[in-house]
């Protein structure tokens, strides 16, 4: 006698919840499961981030205190970013002589979302001419024409020229927190360097300005000032400085 073996076929359908009159398909409790591919018509997968696109559009909004915030809805990306633009390239402070000081500035700005803050460091040497260099101002210091000096400050000057602003939150204070100079740690005091209007200083990693939480856009503006002696060497100074941005957890 040959084995008989029996085929049984069907359709695996939907898992629901129903009643004479409704019925939940794909039914989860909880905001963070994961359910991909149960059904032909619908997909739900509330743990990638998508922009919305499985859990549709819903209300975006912040929430926030002295120290924290929260911000909501699809239109928050869960990766945290971190934007820094340089808009000038290249500063070009002129002719020098003792008689007067010379004055530019550079614009950039930061933004950043889901890290704690963010710190903004100049990094570089000040102008040099072969192995001779601008004497950078390592204190917050006045123009003082005649004395060798180099130094930036981030805030609106009226000495030695009226030159520079202060940052400018975009598109107010409300979204935007950053400062100029290191708000966060507070390392040099209540009265932080790069801060003081008519003041300048440069110290190469230091900190010229920062957010202490997730903030919108900040326009920054660096005033450079430079004044030469008559020791100083005849020649072309240049320099590179770069511009960093970090985001703090």
């Amino acid at each position: 006698m040959w084995p008989v073996w029996g085929v049984h076929s069907a359709t695996i359908s939907d898992p629901r919840f129903s009643s004479s009159n409704y019925s939940v398909v794909e039914s989860e409790v909880g905001a963070s499961g994961y359910i991909d591919g149960l059904s032909a018509s619908y997909r739900l997968s509330p743990n990638i981030d998508d922009g919305g696109a499985t859990l549709g559009e819903s209300a975006g909004g912040n929430s926030g205190s002295t120290s924290y915030q929260t911000n909501s809805g699809f239109s928050t990306s869960a990766q945290p970013t971190l934007t820094l633009v340089v808009d000038t390239a290249v500063v070009d402070l002129g002719i020098l002589s003792t008689g007067v000081a010379h004055t530019g500035t550079a614009t950039f700005h930061v933004m950043n979302y889901t890290s704690y803050g963010y710190v903004v460091q100049v990094i570089g040497p000040p102008p040099t001419y072969g192995v001779e260099e601008l004497t950078p101002l390592v204190t917050d210091t006045a123009s003082a024409a005649g004395t060798e000096q180099f130094g930036i400050n981030l805030r609106a000057n009226t000495s030695p020229d009226t030159v520079g602003t202060d940052p400018v939150q975009v598109p107010n204070s409300s979204f935007s927190y950053g400062v100029a100079g290191d708000g966060i740690t507070g390392t040099f005091g209540t009265t932080r360097p790069y801060t003081i209007p008519n003041q300048y200083r440069y110290v190469s990693g230091e900190i010229v300005a920062s957010s202490p939480k997730t903030s919108g856009q900040t326009d920054y503006t660096i005033s450079f000032m430079a004044n030469i002696a008559n020791t100083t060497p005849s020649g072309t100074y240049t320099g590179g400085m770069s511009i960093v941005a970090t985001g703090t957890f």
